[in-house]
């Protein structure tokens, strides 16, 4: 539909405190009617989690995934990356190296 009619979006804002979206105060979406009727849409982050996350679902610590980079196992660059301080992970890494998650 975005394709089809540009205007319509064009003055959307995001409701304050984030919980919809607005067009001029005329029609409000609510966050909740956003998720029961939206449609998912991949994105290039799919599948990627903070390293801080990853710790507490498979319970590591934090260098166990530092040393695991230093020594190869994970692959920086491909496996896992550094944005400024903060380095995520692929699940599919994660899952490969250290199997199930311990906790969902």
């Amino acid at each position: 539909m975005l394709q089809t009619h540009p205007e319509l979006y064009a003055n959307v804002v995001v409701d304050v405190g984030g919980y919809g979206i607005i067009w001029k105060d005329d029609l409000d979406l609510s966050c909740d009617e956003l998720y029961a009727n939206g449609e998912a849409v991949q994105t290039p982050f799919d599948g990627l989690m903070a390293f801080g996350d990853a710790t507490l679902l498979w319970g590591l610590d934090e260098n166990t995934l530092c040393k695991a980079i230093a020594y190869g196992k994970l692959v920086s660059g491909v496996d896992a990356c550094k944005y400024g301080k903060q380095w995520v992970i692929s699940t599919d890494a994660m899952v490969r190296e250290y199997g199930l998650p311990k906790q969902s």
